[in-house]
């Protein structure tokens, strides 16, 4: 696994946060189909179980690895639109808006 794809990892914390595939597809504004393709894709290229589908969902072992990068490159992103003084989900100069 190269990189960790932007919409995967939201996709992961999202899903981490809320508890459910559901919570976490309103929370995104997609369909939970789209989270769970989301999720069975990180999992594929990671070569593990990330998630235990239980209510609520939980990370596995592999997937608190995950989890934990994920949230330190999400700050990381929130600190530098910050610094540009872009707000947090505000369109970016020169990137399509998802």
């Amino acid at each position: 696994m190269d990189y960790l794809p932007h919409d995967q990892v939201r996709t992961l914390l999202a899903v981490v946060d809320e508890g459910t595939f559901d919570a976490a597809a309103a929370v995104l504004h997609v369909t939970p189909s789209a989270v769970s393709q989301r999720i069975k894709t990180l999992e594929q290229r990671a070569g593990r179980v990330l998630l235990q589908r239980t209510k609520p969902v939980r990370p596995t072992e592999s997937g608190q690895v995950v989890v934990r990068y994920a949230r330190q490159l999400a700050a990381l992103e929130r600190d530098a639109w910050t610094e540009l003084g872009i707000a947090a989900g505000a369109g970016r100069p020169g990137c399509p808006s998802r």
